[in-house]
């Protein structure tokens, strides 16, 4: 009997879920700033790389400065000069790339001094930024990441999901922002199951969010999602 009672629950969960999906493709490229860079923990530096002119990375912890010379797996740079902006008429792209399985972020700059700068592990990357942005909701939601990303959030215990028109304000707005930002991102795929409150009245809720993983690299709306889910749990 209880596992009877177990599927019936599963299957009604199945059912009454509400799915909102705004079908494309998420952005192949991004275009960042300077700051986001030092947000993220690196310093942009010129040089040579392997004997040749370029720009590249360095994790800002490892305080590099003129005159170093040092190895990064199999390449060597020297360090001619820290940069403290980007180069004049360039623009910082990222694009996420997919290496045996795992998500990467690949940095270039596009323009009149326009040169790959490296990929960097996104998940790792991702993880460091949002614990120093202090975006706790967000990062505590995510639960993998490709070239799009999994946002995971739940509360109390499962019941009988409520339509629509029986959510509650608070969930209703969610919905409507969180579907907003799916429209301008080009993709994004929003399951809820609200199933009341409980005794202490909170909410009860299922919540499973697809998002474009390069558009959580941008401070505000990496911000703007963060308080979003923050929204649901009073």
């Amino acid at each position: 009997m209880k596992g009877n009672r177990l599927l019936e629950l599963k299957e009604r969960l199945f059912v009454e879920t509400l799915v909102f999906e705004h079908l494309g493709d998420p952005p192949e490229e991004r275009r960042f700033r300077y700051r986001d860079l030092e947000r993220w923990g690196f310093d942009l530096l010129s040089g040579r790389r392997q004997g040749k002119r370029s720009r590249f990375l360095a994790p800002a912890s490892e305080a590099r400065k003129v005159g170093d010379v040092y190895e990064s797996g199999a390449e060597r740079f020297e360090v001619e000069e820290v940069l403290e902006d980007l180069p004049p008429d360039s623009r910082l792209l990222g694009r996420i790339v997919m290496r045996d399985g795992c998500a990467r972020l690949r940095l270039s700059l596009e323009g009149s001094d326009g040169s790959e700068l490296g990929e960097l592990a996104a998940g790792e990357l991702l993880l460091g930024y949002l614990r120093a942005s202090r975006n706790h909701r967000l990062l505590a939601a995510l639960h993998d990441l490709g070239r799009l990303a999994e946002l995971v959030s739940s509360n109390g215990q499962e019941g009988r999901a409520q339509p629509f028109d029986r959510l509650p304000g608070g969930f209703r707005q969610f919905l409507r922002h969180a579907r907003e930002l799916g429209r301008e991102w080009g993709a994004g795929r929003i399951a809820l199951a609200y199933f009341g409150r409980n005794k202490d009245g909170k909410p009860r809720y299922r919540l499973s969010w697809l998002v474009p993983t390069l558009a959580l690299f941008d401070v505000s709306t990496a911000e703007n999602i963060d308080k979003l889910l923050d929204s649901l749990r009073s």
